[in-house]
């Protein structure tokens, strides 16, 4: 290279990187909103955990930023001055400072005996197929990844409506016979002799198995949308149930305490309870009403929430382009710290064609210490103030029972979707899996990735065991494993055949629930 080659290559080079926005000297720095300026450096100090709340503020301890403040993640609470994961560590399980012994893992805040294989994490799925054609099928989380067993369905089951578990027992709620039998959990194929009737009908639309201990034993609430009723149960102690079936030739013991009946096309849908009332959210109407159940013979309503002023109140008024009239359809109630929490979809059917329009997320808070409409607020958070947003249709919630603080919680937006003329999903945006701390302030999302030629996902219902998240899809009933830590989502790799979510059934995943590993 000659001499003026070099020259000329080095004025070149000078003159690019006096063009460099980089080489701004320290005096014409200029930091953007939301960032201030530390040394020659612009910084976000509501997030950056090496300037916490002011430049040079750094977290230690496994802390965080958040809102300018160092705070153990989500779910972490404080054992020696760390911030600590108590639902799984083995040495802090559930509190600080208890250890699990050998061959105990420590599983959701609980030491368990893993020397039989038992630490394990199960699932049991709801399968629908087609008219009168379903099963259930349990899918293993072990070491090696997902192992799917084969889909099973004991004689004289339709297919599940809804799941529950009762202690080694499986609750089925089965379409077209409108009854409610158990399923022992070491055998999918056998059945219980005894049926109990939800309704009067076929297909009552069962939304939800709830249950819970009470009086000595357990009551079980079950929803019936379609059927416009809750049907009470007292039932057995949870560890009884298994033998009451008896190698699923014995009776349920379950006795018929009373029930709610709801206003034709109400349609309830699955209920928060705290007390003893339960926040029932009815579909039709765009309410949610408060049931007292103290005595099951004799319930009765004792406060309604109009959810439409709140719809109203979103961006656009809640009005649709055309100039009709978003309606809330809550799908789900869920009792969180102290609280109600209500799926709302904010949506507009079309009754004689495909499709419907979608509003701004939703998600209603309900605090039971007030009456009527001044219990009712919405969630902030999940319209940006430029009035965007990357989450439509809210039909899921679930808490994470992690730590001691209050409870996060997980919103499961279904997203925009688009039907062609046979009613099949073509197309989804704005689907996501959200995180809202115990303050409910959004601080992470899990948007699904879809293959070549795959069908487009839409996030359904999720549910949780220790650090890991199980994800539904609605449109093909894939299942997305997700594990959160350190306040963000980390979709898991390598599920069965080197990345591809599992397809867990042929058509609709009607119900998902986690069961003892067998």
């Amino acid at each position: 290279m000659t001499s003026s080659s070099r020259v000329a290559i080095a004025a070149l080079l000078l003159a690019a990187a006096a063009a460099l926005p980089g080489c701004l000297s320290s005096s014409e720095l200029q930091c953007v909103s939301g960032t201030v300026r530390c040394g020659d450096t612009c910084v976000a100090t509501q997030t950056d955990s090496k300037n916490c709340g002011s430049c040079g503020s750094a977290c230690s301890g496994g802390n965080v930023c958040v809102a300018g403040a160092c705070v153990c993640p989500v779910g972490q609470d404080v054992c020696g001055g760390l911030c600590t994961n108590v639902a799984s560590d083995p040495r802090n399980c559930g509190t600080c400072g208890l250890t699990c012994g050998d061959q105990q893992a420590c599983n959701q805040g609980i030491c368990q005996d893993c020397s039989s294989g038992g630490c394990q994490t199960a699932l049991m799925a709801g399968c629908i197929s087609g008219l009168n054609v379903g099963a259930v099928r349990r899918i293993q989380d072990t070491p090696g990844g997902l192992v799917l067993e084969a889909p099973l369905n004991p004689p004289g089951a339709s297919f599940p409506d809804a799941l529950g578990v009762l202690g080694s027992a499986l609750l089925y709620a089965d379409s077209t016979s409108a009854s409610l039998f158990e399923i022992p959990l070491a055998d999918l194929a056998t059945a219980s002799s005894e049926k109990k009737q939800l309704a009067a009908i076929s297909f009552p639309g069962t939304s939800q198995l709830y249950v819970e201990p009470a009086d000595g034993g357990t009551r079980l609430y079950a929803v019936a949308s379609a059927a416009q009723s809750i049907r009470i149960f007292g039932g057995p102690p949870a560890a009884d149930a298994g033998q009451l079936l008896a190698g699923g030739a014995g009776s349920l013991g379950l006795v018929e305490l009373g029930g709610v009946p709801f206003d034709p096309s109400s349609y309830p849908e699955p209920f928060g309870k705290i007390g003893t009332s339960l926040f029932v959210p009815l579909n039709g109407t765009g309410k949610v009403v408060r049931v007292e159940v103290s005595d099951p013979a004799n319930p009765r309503v004792t406060d309604t929430y109009d959810l439409q002023p709140l719809v109203a109140a979103l961006p656009g008024g809640g009005v649709v382009s055309d100039g009709g009239l978003y309606l809330p359809s809550p799908t789900q109630a869920l009792a969180r710290n102290g609280y109600v929490y209500v799926a709302v979809n904010v949506l507009r059917l079309y009754g004689l064609t495909p499709g419907a329009d979608y509003g701004p997320p939703l998600v209603v808070r309900i605090d039971p210490s007030k009456q009527g409409q001044a219990a009712v607020s919405a969630v902030p958070g999940l319209v940006t103030d430029a009035g965007t947003y990357t989450c439509q249709n809210v039909e899921w919630l679930g808490a994470l029972s992690l730590g001691s603080a209050a409870s996060p919680m997980l919103v499961s937006c279904a997203g925009a979707r688009s039907l062609d003329k046979n009613y099949e999903i073509t197309a989804v945006t704005n689907t996501a899996l959200l995180l809202l701390d115990g303050s409910d302030r959004p601080i992470a999302a899990w948007v699904p990735s879809t293959g070549a030629g795959q069908p487009p996902p839409s996030v359904g219902r999720a549910v949780a065991q220790n650090t890991a998240v199980y994800v539904a899809d609605e449109t093909a009933s894939r299942l997305y494993v997700i594990d959160y830590a350190t306040n963000s989502f980390v979709e898991r790799v390598g599920y069965v055949d080197g990345g591809t979510p599992p397809q867990v059934c042929t058509s609709y995943l009607s119900d998902l629930k986690v069961v003892p590993a067998p």
